[in-house]
């Protein structure tokens, strides 16, 4: 579903969009020994794919096949690119509300100087047919009382509601204490089904500790109790969409 948000968001901002497919180095080295062009039969199955997620062929997006480790040819790319944002799903295993992140999103979690969307594995478009963002909820800015990068966030936030024609929410929360009730109550609405219009959740980059932990953690709390694609805001391009 990382490729249907990105498309969407792409469309609503008239945005570019790349995607992106990052070969396994030891396995596209062997295909090469034996006279294999792994990348090419890749980009077709990549063409494939586009073709599938709905509206992503519609924004012409141009296709990378590149072999390397996973977060350094996704930043090196995005990098390249000059990308205002990366997208990346978040996975889940076993257990109806247990979720967890692979090296890939982790690694990017912790190492990205761009903006990551983090789109739930169960994340469903509403309506199905549309090809933009517009019937996304509001989005609900997670922010400490007085931190730079929330206030930045909180920025980003209202930018984004304003690109989206959508509302902000801003949650404070301070060092140390739980997720407030307000937006515990917003997450489990939106996991149950219980809000028209999902929402989507800001963090900044460095976000309340109420999980004593790193952001990913924060993350990986967020998705096991909602279907809420997350935006980490660290860097000032998202500001341009």
């Amino acid at each position: 579903m990382a490729l249907v948000l990105a498309a969407r968001l792409a469309r609503h901002c008239g945005a570019d969009l790349h995607v992106l497919y990052v070969e396994e180095p030891l396995l596209d080295a062997a295909a090469r020994h034996v006279g294999i062009d792994l990348a090419r039969d890749t980009g077709r199955e990549l063409q494939r794919f586009v073709a599938e997620a709905w509206p992503a062929a519609l924004c012409s997006p141009q296709l990378h096949v590149v072999a390397g480790e996973a977060v350094d040819v996704i930043l090196q790319v995005a990098h390249r690119q000059v990308a205002d944002l990366i997208v990346v799903d978040g996975g889940r295993i076993s257990g109806a509300e247990r979720f967890f992140f692979g090296s890939k999103t982790e690694g990017l979690l912790r190492r990205a100087d761009v903006s990551l969307l983090v789109a739930p594995a169960e994340w469903r478009p509403s309506p199905p047919d549309a090809a933009d963002l517009s019937d996304l909820g509001p989005v609900i800015a997670l922010v400490a009382k007085s931190d730079q990068p929330s206030i930045a966030a909180t920025k980003a936030a209202y930018e984004l509601a304003s690109v989206l024609g959508t509302s902000v929410e801003v949650v404070q929360i301070g060092p140390g204490v739980e997720a407030p009730t307000a937006l515990t109550k917003r997450l489990a609405e939106a996991g149950g089904g219980g809000l028209d219009r999902a929402p989507m959740l800001v963090l900044g980059k460095d976000v309340p500790n109420f999980t004593r932990g790193w952001p990913g953690a924060l993350v990986n709390r967020v998705l096991a109790s909602a279907t809420v694609p997350i935006l980490w805001y660290v860097a000032e391009q998202i500001a341009q969409l």
